[in-house]
């Protein structure tokens, strides 16, 4: 991709933990939104938590006419049933930042969870007169203590948001179940709908690939997917004649021992270990199911859209945060419990005309939420 001229844009100061390498869909939306801002021509500066390896997602920024500085220690904690990161900070780095915004003057500063205790709040401190944008990703199914803890703390940070944008309306209850009603915009996340598509590859194997991508730990279900993959019926229909079903799992985290263990054992499942972003969209469009058994805690689901794009249809539990991306009949299937999904599994795997109708409206359903067309509903509030 091409570096763009700058002139005529916004000063643009992105502030994100979660950014490349960071394996997280914040991580993703953080990333895209810089891309997408330097090609409409604004200068933008991404600020995130330093890792100790080269990382080619800063080049490309760079190649755009931006730049990624990196501050502090980046380090994974455990919360809402799965591994998140922040930033650790030391009084150097504070200095750092604050001739950063002294030196840019940016006139937006775009806070990725902007109640986060680490980078956003010394970024809302020094951004002064610039516009503050706070974008909500997340959401709980337990009591969020840190909100109900520093709450007092928070609230003047939230109240100095000039803007207040979630990703769903998911997220956009989880704040105002502990801060009352907010203005907010609710932009959801976006896909590249060039690098995620359909046309990548085809649906030519002779077995119903059925695809599960995700961290492997409590959250996101992988434990209940093999639990109900062992009951399943070992045979599906594709071209009007009986094939075999498989199971592809791709992913990393503290199930993997799991994972490898029945994989060995179960001949249908092939276990892929974390996969990389670039093979990822020949997966997903060579598939003809994707699964999704998270347990909750899920605000919206990059992965779905990704899968969409690539005329895939998901196949996701009923949570909120998945129910307003997947139109159960329409674009996807959603289930209930463990026998529920047994039961799904099973339809997609023999009933051809649905997954095909699925698929349609999957593709179709994906143009909503390309990049481009969710990066202009967040220019208009820069």
């Amino acid at each position: 991709m091409s570096k763009t001229s700058n002139r005529g844009g916004k000063k643009i100061m992105i502030v994100s933990d979660s950014f490349p390498p960071v394996p997280s869909g914040v991580s993703k939306y953080a990333y895209m939104m810089a891309e997408k801002l330097l090609i409409n021509n604004h200068k933008v500066i991404v600020i995130t938590g330093n890792v100790q390896k080269k990382v080619s997602e800063d080049e490309k920024i760079r190649e755009l006419g931006g730049s990624v500085i990196r501050l502090g220690k980046l380090i994974s904690v455990y919360a809402n049933g799965t591994r998140c990161f922040i930033t650790l900070l030391g009084p150097k780095d504070f200095i750092s930042m604050m001739s950063l915004f002294n030196s840019f003057s940016p006139d937006t500063v775009v806070l990725q969870g902007p109640l986060g205790l680490t980078l956003p709040y010394p970024a809302t401190l020094f951004s002064k007169s610039s516009k503050k944008i706070g974008i909500f990703h997340s959401s709980t199914d337990k009591p969020n203590l840190a909100f109900i803890l520093f709450k007092p703390f928070m609230k003047p940070f939230l109240n100095a948001l000039d803007v207040r944008i979630a990703v769903s309306n998911r997220a956009r209850e989880e704040i105002e179940k502990y801060f009352g009603k907010q203005d907010f915009h609710i932009i959801p996340p976006g896909v590249d709908t060039r690098f995620y598509n359909h046309r990548v590859a085809d649906k030519s194997s002779d077995k119903i690939v059925f695809f599960f991508l995700g961290r492997l730990d409590e959250r996101k279900g992988v434990d209940v997917l093999l639990r109900v993959w062992k009951k399943i019926r070992r045979f599906a229909i594709k071209n009007k004649r009986e094939v075999p079903v498989k199971l592809l799992i791709g992913g990393d985290g503290p199930m993997r021992n799991l994972v490898q263990k029945e994989s060995a054992f179960l001949k249908d499942v092939e276990y892929l270990g974390f996969v990389d972003e670039n093979v990822l969209p020949k997966i997903y469009a060579s598939s003809d199911v994707s699964i999704f058994p998270s347990k909750g805690g899920e605000s919206f689901g990059i992965v779905l859209i990704e899968s969409m794009a690539c005329g895939t249809p998901p196949l996701a539990s009923n949570i909120a945060g998945y129910r307003d991306v997947v139109k159960n009949e329409y674009n996807g299937l959603l289930f209930s419990s463990e026998s529920d999904l047994h039961q799904k599994i099973e339809i997609l795997s023999t009933d051809e005309n649905l997954r095909n109708q699925l698929s349609k409206n999957a593709l179709f359903s994906s143009k909503n939420y390309d990049w481009d067309k969710i990066i202009e509903e967040i220019q208009k509030l820069l």
